[in-house]
């Protein structure tokens, strides 16, 4: 059972954690906008843009599993610090750039800061809430990957348009340092918050966990999911230029509805996960794939910039029902003491899917003379093989032990 934890100090946790999260998007989606300019001043083609977009998930998808051992051994409040100042320094920098070489290692710094933050996050919500609640809070803390996105891309669109490139990115990273001082001050040191249930009584090891047949099986579906969600991340702000002749300013305002509904569907997400329990889990997994591939299809059929705006819309909401559910599987399928780990796994699934997602799209762009088709194609694929991952999957009624888990979803 948990120690006696306020709820007002839980409410103090959440506020933390959301605010951390909502920067943390905010940073990580403007290099899709500022990447106009970018290109503008440094002479880059499609290909080389598209390394520049993906050069950050390379260091963020490897960071999740050390990440996840760190948030595991040595408890979230140190690993989310660190994760804020290393990445609010390097998003600073990331102004200061002078090449694309340095771009990319700026880039791909800010992906090693950042890339711990999600399994320590699992790991705080674990050490502070209880089993009832944390599939509500996680869906909490994910869908401030949309109301980021959302405000963020506004935001953005307006400081560059306003100020440029150079000084948007310092303004992000100051604003990072402010929410590192309030996320120690939120969060006590470990031992006065970890749960009975979040002890290590029966600590597995890495080979154990990733022995589970389900959670490669969910890092699978995520990384189809996240093809398409970051491939569009990373290239709507260029095709939106592109194909509609949408300026800068006017490319946020656009790009923030879309990211609005998502927040929305991953807040209702998760509180149907949470009514629903394991028997929503499979058909959220897979029916969210097979929409957002349907959507995305409608989408390159489109010439009319309402209509894309609809389905780029319902495009992402039905991503977020399989990007809640991925996040709460763990909360309420694995054993507590491996959730830094577990999440970690499968992540770093989604985010090698931003490692080559923009890549391979820059590819295809520039091979295509500018015409974006092919780029769209690879993205519908990777949903339509994360639907059929995601019908493999079966998940248990009730929460198991640890050595049950491992031996149940090996």
């Amino acid at each position: 059972m948990l120690p006696q934890i306020s709820r007002i100090r839980q409410l103090v946790v959440l506020a933390a954690l959301f605010i951390a999260w909502f920067v943390a998007y905010a940073d990580r989606i403007v290099i899709g906008t500022a990447i106009i300019p970018i290109a503008r001043e440094f002479a880059l083609n499609d290909a080389a843009k598209g390394y520049v977009l993906g050069a950050f998930y390379v260091t963020y998808a490897l960071m999740q599993l050390g990440g996840g051992w760190l948030a595991d051994r040595y408890g979230s409040r140190k690993v989310l610090l660190g994760c804020l100042l290393v990445w609010s320094a390097f998003t600073a920098l990331t102004g200061t750039a002078w090449s694309l070489a340095s771009l990319i290692a700026f880039r791909m710094m800010f992906g090693i800061g950042e890339g711990s933050f999600s399994p320590a996050n699992a790991s705080a919500i674990t050490e502070v809430f209880p089993r009832e609640k944390r599939g509500s809070v996680q869906s909490l803390m994910a869908s401030t990957a949309f109301l980021g996105g959302a405000v963020g891309a506004a935001l953005v669109g307006w400081t560059i348009y306003r100020y440029g490139w150079r000084l948007t990115f310092p303004l992000l990273g100051a604003l990072g340092l402010v929410v590192a001082v309030s996320l120690f001050l939120a969060l006590p040191p470990r031992p006065s918050l970890i749960s009975d249930d979040a002890r290590p009584k029966d600590r597995s090891t890495w080979r154990d966990i990733v022995s589970s047949s389900l959670l490669w099986r969910i890092a699978a579906t995520w990384f189809g999911a996240c093809i398409i969600s970051l491939g569009l991340q990373s290239w709507m702000p260029s095709y939106l230029l592109h194909a509609h002749g949408i300026d800068i300013l006017h490319i946020g305002v656009v790009s923030a509805v879309p990211f609005a509904a998502a927040f929305l569907g991953t807040i209702a997400t998760g509180y149907l996960i949470d009514r629903g329990g394991a028997r929503l889990l499979k058909p959220f997994l897979a029916g969210g794939a097979l929409l957002s591939a349907l959507f995305l299809t409608l989408m390159t059929m489109t010439t009319s910039l309402p209509a894309l705006v609809v389905f780029w819309t319902l495009c992402m909401v039905s991503y977020v029902v399989v990007y809640t559910t991925v996040f709460s599987i763990p909360l309420k399928q694995f054993p507590p003491e491996n959730v830094g780990r577990t999440i970690g796994v499968i992540n770093f699934g989604g985010q090698i899917a931003g490692a080559i997602a923009p890549v391979v799209m820059g590819h295809l762009i520039t091979l295509n003379h500018g015409s974006y088709l092919f780029a769209f194609y690879l993205l519908i694929g990777a949903g339509v093989m994360a639907f059929f991952v995601a019908m493999t999957c079966h998940f248990d009624e009730k929460p198991v032990s640890t050595s049950a888990a491992i031996q149940n979803h090996a």
